[in-house]
Order: structure tokens, then C-alpha cells, then sequence
């Protein structure tokens, strides 16, 4: 920030006598060269400056603070909106009128005290102004710069955590489900995985970036082993790491609730970064009021991703309303609403935070931080008690069942042979079918390899008759198919000539499975009706 020289050279001899004034310095120069210098040097003296700022009254104390806490700057927009308006004065109105001495906001008595200043910085993408405090004043009162700018929260109420959820390291199970989706090509409603439309697209997200997965949905082979054969807390820090450090995966553009429309650009870094700062701040043991840190920092840090306190060149909808959501009126639904999804999605996800709500489809009200993350918030793996020694069992009729601490390898390799079971237990079901085989078949798997990695993998009593199903899909394919058909069925076998030399009704029929029996090819039903009544024969639908 400028010093203070730099900040008083730009006014004139009679601002810096009200500064004078103001400090009970006795400014003898009549110059202004010479005021400057002899002002500076009393202005720096210690004891001056601690008993200036001692006695400013309350709310100009609290307008000092506040750009303390904000690293001695704040766009000018926002400190004058918290803080009130400063007057433009030419040095004749000012004689007349003695702003000083009657202010009329906080801004004011800091500025004809010469606390502040203003200047325009390229912060971020454009110049802003900001309000600021001199570098000899800003050391002065925050030496070793300990004045933390973080708000914290209350602990939470016992009506805020009635409803607990436990992190957990479930992600690296549902990632693992996720990729051998992908790689089959089987879409995510015919899975093991939640059916959560904000977790599966931030799930999705994050292992592309992460990776894993090319541009095409293709799963990278190398990596996805690499990932599936890491110890469970490696991989769950990786995943987090590439959450925590990614600009590509945006979460105000996940945000449920909202559109995000035009070519605005935003930081998805920062409000990750403040929450981080945050959580190192706080006793891990205690569960903490999510509603009181989002009131805390909307009254404090309210700018916290809004450069400059700009609150209407982001184009935001409602998703519901398509009310456009710009203003500082809209924070809660906006800035408030991406913290709290933050906090209960991503970081519950990722296993850094415990939540609470009230009943069990609330918001989240409360969060604490988990053993997996305190150790994830300083960069170190947790230690997991999930090991992968669980164990699969094989039914004779094709019905795979894998515990939760089956390895990920395993589990993924199963997803790529067997079609999921959807079930609502707590082992997961895995069918081996024909359909199953022949995408398998299609990615270069050869039905057999199925055995030999379940024996690999020391699954006892394995049915004979799967390992001969096995075999012989292998060597003969598809042998058996089973199809929904339209039959035609007439009552008199004399009729079935008839309708086979009717050029319209013929071509309407698949396969004669006996003289009064055939089968209806596929959407030609109500062709072969109006056919059929043209030649006299009316036809008795029989279809549910």
C-alpha cells in the first residue's frame, strides 16, 4: 500500500493543518513542502499515532478495524457502503463548511485524520479504488501481522445437530463404480452409485480432472489401476488435493438452485481457501454452527469472491424463478448458498467434515471436522480403518455378492463383467448375463478371464455350472435369446393363405410359427389392423 508520504503529498497545506488539528500537532510551517515534512515526522511518532486512533469515537473505531482485519485495504465500493459516504470538497467549500469537524460517517474522521487514504490498484482483472491504511500505520498497529481477518462461529445448538452424518471415504468406492460405468458405457442410473444429480456431476468432474477419465468418457487404463491399487488414503488425498487446487472444477457453476450465464470469470479457489483457513482455526471436537459462519461472514467478509464488492456483472438466475440474483441482496442466495454447499457437499464428500441437520432432508446446520480431516486439511494422509480384504460370493445362478471392503481393483473389474443388482442391503449385487458377456466381449474381455480373477482373488466355491457357463459363452456366444413378440393369432387355419398373398398384410408379418400362429413385426400393429379390415376381417385387440 502507498506509505504516508505518498498519501499526504496529493492534498493541500489546509487539509493537512485540520490532520494537525485533529492530531494536536502544532504545525508551525507555511508551506506546504515544509508542513508535509514536519507533519510526517509527528504523525509517526508511536505514542501520537496510539493515542489518535485511542480516542476515535466507536464507530469510526469499528470502520479502523474492519480494514485491519482486511490486511489495511478494501475496495472502495464496500467500505464506503458498510461505513458511509465521503464528501467531495474543493478547498474553498471545505473552509466554508469544516468537514472535519463535522463528519458525517465514519469514513470521514478517519480521512480528515489522515488514517486512510484512496487509491486505484490492479487487484484483479480491472482497477479498482480502494480505502486504505498507510504502511507505516498498518505495522504500527498489527506488527507481526497476527489480527486474524477470519470470522469464526458459535458452536452449534443441540436442535442443529440432532440429524448426524460421519465422513467417510464412500468416494473412493463410488469412483471406482463410476469407472467401470464409463468404460462399459453404462449409464449412472444402472449403478450402485447415489442417485444424487449434484454429487454425480461433481463425482464426474473431479475424475476427469483428476485424470482418469480422457475428454471422450474414456477411462485412462494406467491411471484408473494406478488409482484403483493405491492405499485408500492416498488415493482419497489425491482426489481431495485435485478438488482443493483445481480452477477447472468450478463449484459456483455446480452450485444447485442457480444458472450462471455470460462470459464472467470467477475464482473457485478463494472461497476453498477461506473455508480451509477457517476449519484450521477451529477445535476439531466440537461441532460448530454453519448458519452463524455464514452470518459472521456475510457481515465481515461479505466480498469474500466478489472483486471489488461487485455484486451485478455476474449474470446469476434463479433456477426456479429465473429472477436474475444480482445485488448484495441476493448473498444469501448466491455467496451464502456456495459456502453452505461447500461445506455439505464437497467437503462431507471428500471426508474433511462431519454434518448435522435438524430432521433428516434439511440443509446441513452444523459441521465438525473429521479425524480423516485433520489430517487432509494439513496435506497428510488419514489413516483409514477400511481395508480391502473383503470377499465376493458366487450364486448358481449368476448372482455375484461383494461386501464393502471388497478391493477396488476387484470391484471395478466386476462392473465390467456383470451388470449391477440394484439392492437396498448392504452388500452389492453383481449378475453375470448374456448382455453383461457380450459387452465385455466388445472391450476385449474374454468371459473366461472372469474365473480366473475370481480364483486369483481366493473366491472359494465357485458353481460348476458358471464356470461351464463361462466357458462355453466363450466358445459359442449367445446360444439362447428371450424377446417380447406381437403374436397374430387366427381362428381358422384357411385364413393364414389369404393373408399371406395380401402384398400389405404379408410384409407385415415376421416369422408363421404354425398355420393359425405369427408373429407381428415391430410397429406394424395398427398397419395390419386397417390391412386386414380392408379385405373384411376385423381384428380383436388383446394387448395390455
Amino acid at each position: 500500500m502507498p506509505d504516508l508520504h505518498q498519501t499526504l503529498r496529493t492534498t493541500d497545506l489546509d487539509f493537512l493543518q485540520r490532520i494537525a488539528r485533529a492530531w494536536g500537532i502544532d504545525l508551525s510551517s507555511q508551506s506546504f513542502s515544509d508542513a508535509l515534512t514536519e507533519i510526517e515526522a509527528a504523525m509517526k511518532e508511536k505514542e501520537a499515532f496510539a493515542e489518535t486512533v485511542e480516542v476515535l469515537p466507536e464507530e469510526a473505531q469499528t470502520a479502523w478495524k474492519y480494514l485491519l482485519l482486511h490486511h489495511g485495504r478494501e475496495s472502495w465500493a464496500v467500505f464506503t457502503r458498510k461505513f458511509g459516504e465521503l464528501r467531495v470538497f474543493g478547498p474553498a467549500r471545505r473552509v466554508r463548511e469544516n468537514p472535519d469537524l463535522d463528519p458525517v460517517s465514519p469514513v470521514e474522521i478517519l480521512w480528515y485524520r489522515g488514517l486512510i487514504g484512496s487509491v486505484f490498484l490492479k487487484l484483479s482483472h480491472e482497477p479498482q479504488e480502494y480505502a486504505y491504511i498507510p504502511d507505516e500505520f498498518f505495522e504500527m498497529a498489527d506488527p507481526d501481522h497476527s489480527i486474524s481477518i477470519l470470522p469464526l462461529p458459535r458452536p452449534a445448538t443441540e436442535s442443529e445437530t440432532k440429524n448426524q452424518s460421519t465422513a467417510n471415504d464412500g468416494i473412493l468406492d463410488h469412483a471406482t463404480e463410476l469407472l467401470a460405468a464409463l468404460r462399459m458405457n453404462r449409464s449412472v442410473e444402472n449403478t450402485h452409485l447415489p442417485q444424487r444429480p449434484a454429487y454425480l456431476k461433481f463425482l464426474t468432474t473431479l475424475l476427469s480432472i483428476a485424470g482418469f477419465v480422457k475428454s471422450g468418457r474414456t477411462p485412462e487404463p494406467k491411471k484408473v489401476r494406478d488409482f484403483l491399487t493405491a492405499p485408500r488414503g492416498e488415493a482419497l488425498i489425491h482426489l481431495y488435493a485435485t478438488w482443493r487446487q483445481s480452477k477447472e472444477i468450478n463449484d459456483l457453476l455446480m452450485l444447485p438452485g442457480i444458472l450462471c450465464d455470460g462470459a464472467w470469470a470467477n475464482d473457485p479457489l478463494i472461497p476453498r481457501t477461506l473455508l480451509e483457513k477457517v476449519l484450521l482455526q477451529l477445535d476439531p471436537a466440537t461441532w460448530w454452527s454453519i448458519p452463524s459462519l455464514l452470518s459472521q461472514l456475510k457481515s465481515q467478509l461479505p466480498d469474500f469472491q466478489r472483486p471489488a464488492g461487485d455484486y451485478d456483472s455476474w449474470f446469476i438466475r434463479d433456477e426456479k424463478t429465473n429472477e436474475p440474483l444480482r445485488g448484495f441482496e441476493n448473498w444469501d442466495k448466491v455467496d451464502g448458498a456456495l459456502l453452505r454447499y461447500l461445506l455439505g457437499g464437497p467437503l462431507f464428500w471428500l471426508g474433511v467434515v462431519d454434518i448435522a441437520r435438524a430432521g433428516k432432508n434439511s440443509p446441513p446446520l452444523a459441521f465438525r471436522i473429521s479425524a480423516m480431516g485433520q489430517r487432509l486439511l494439513k496435506g497428510i494422509p488419514p489413516v483409514l480403518p477400511h481395508i480391502e480384504t473383503g470377499s465376493i460370493t458366487v450364486s448358481s445362478d449368476g448372482t455375484l455378492y461383494a461386501n464393502s471392503h471388497v478391493p477396488r481393483v476387484l470391484r471395478y473389474q466386476l462392473g465390467r463383467f456383470c451388470e449391477p443388482v440394484l439392492s437396498g442391503k448392504t452388500d452389492n449385487k453383481y449378475h453375470i448375463t448374456a448382455n453383461s458377456l457380450r459387452l465385455a466381449c466388445d472391450q476385449d474381455l474374454h468371459p473366461t478371464q472372469l474365473t480366473q480373477l475370481l480364483q486369483q482373488n481366493h473366491v472359494k466355491n465357485i458353481p460348476q455350472s458358471i464356470t461351464e457357463s463361462l466357458e462355453r459363452w466363450e466358445k459359442y456366444g449367445s446360444e439362447i435369446q428371450m424377446e417380447s413378440v406381437v403374436l397374430l393369432r387366427l381362428d381358422k387355419p384357411e385364413l393364414m393363405p389369404i393373408i399371406q398373398k395380401t402384398p400389405r398384410i404379408s410384409r407385415c408379418l415376421g416369422d408363421i410359427l404354425n398355420n393359425k400362429t405369427a408373429i407381428i413385426k415391430p410397429g406394424c400393429l395398427e398397419i395390419l389392423k386397417q390391412a386386414l379390415a380392408e379385405i373384411g376381417l376385423l381384428t380383436e385387440v388383446k394387448i395390455d
